[in-house]
């Protein structure tokens, strides 16, 4: 595997039938990036991880100073079930550039997975990019969504 993890497209229908993905889709009208989304937090504890992002939907229109409009905000934490293998890399604060997910095509080598057995083909990869701070892949053999939109209109 290469240092392009990230860069992957997400494959639209695992994220649909994950479960939470068909609700996270349809509050930001679309499968998203999560471009410029904050990642709050990453927890790992007894073979699961979750990552918790700060969202938004950034439309075409523009307030009186000429900034895009942010709408449809929320909290959407990825909960990772099943933990095959984890590789994060940076500083704890960060800014998501993309946030991808699919199901591994390969089993990678096991030379990268020294103290585990490490992820193997068909297990669910969430990769993710940054502009600053925290980027990696996470490997599960589950996934799901927890959408928790703000409170304000959308």
């Amino acid at each position: 595997m290469d240092d392009d993890r990230a860069w992957y497209p997400t494959d639209k229908a695992l994220f649909a039938t994950l479960p939470g993905g068909q609700a996270v889709i349809d509050w930001f009208g679309f499968c998203p990036s999560f471009h410029d989304a904050t990642l709050d937090g990453v927890a790992i504890a007894a073979g699961n991880a979750s990552l918790t992002l700060r969202a938004f939907r950034m439309t075409d229109q523009t307030d009186e100073r000429g900034y895009f409009i942010l709408d449809r905000h929320a909290q959407v934490v990825i909960h990772l079930r099943r933990v095959t293998g984890l590789r994060l890399t940076g500083d704890a604060g960060s800014i998501i550039s993309e946030l991808t997910i699919r199901r591994l095509p390969v089993t990678p080598s096991r030379s990268e997975w020294l103290t585990c057995n490490g992820p193997v083909q068909g297990d669910i990869e969430v990769a993710f990019g940054t502009s600053i701070g925290l980027y990696g892949s996470c490997y599960a053999k589950e996934a799901e969504f927890e959408l928790l939109p703000a409170n304000q209109s959308a």
